[in-house]
């Protein structure tokens, strides 16, 4: 009885694992999900320390003065955002209003394909997959190969920032810093 028992856990867990996605999947997910504009099912793809350290990195924008963080705010989060209403929003929420934000003002972006070339093993709770990917903006097409790194969790895999948003925050105070000259 007790191997019957053990077979049968076998066979369930073995069917779970086999229905986990792996990085590679979410990859694929993910892309199709920026061709569709599903920003909040996005954010749900992220680790949450990640959109967490997102949203501290760019608390900023609450913090400027009503002249500056307006216009600002409806730039990146839309027409009636307030200080006060990006402070009160998640970290989901906020990360998801600012990628919708900033796809806005990029204009008609189409992620017209995506090809997983393989991934890369960091021990046995990260993995860096990698893509390449063709975007059209316009008349302007181009290719260029990702990294999406990923993080395992209780909740199964999820995305870490990447390099460039992190050092996105940086990017937006000094463009203010030069208006400000």
């Amino acid at each position: 009885m007790k191997k019957i028992s053990l077979m049968v856990a076998g066979v369930i867990l073995s069917t779970v694992l086999a229905l986990a996605e792996s990085p590679e999947d979410i990859c694929k997910s993910y892309f199709e999900m920026l061709q569709n504009q599903e920003w909040d099912e996005i954010s749900a793809l992220y680790d949450k320390t990640t959109l967490h350290d997102f949203r501290e990195m760019m608390s900023f924008m609450a913090e400027l003065p009503d002249a500056v963080s307006g216009p600002l705010l409806t730039q990146f989060f839309g027409e009636g955002t307030t200080s006060g209403g990006i402070k009160e929003m998640s970290d989901e929420k906020f990360f998801s209003g600012f990628l919708k934000g900033v796809m806005a003002q990029a204009g008609s972006v189409n992620f017209e394909r995506v090809e997983v070339l393989g991934s890369v093993s960091e021990g046995d709770d990260v993995q860096h997959v990698v893509t390449r990917t063709a975007v059209a903006m316009g008349e302007l097409s181009m290719d260029s190969m990702e990294v999406i790194s990923f993080k395992r969790n209780d909740n199964g895999w999820k995305i870490l920032l990447q390099g460039k948003i992190k050092g996105l925050a940086q990017q937006i105070k000094a463009a203010l810093g030069k208006l400000g000259e």
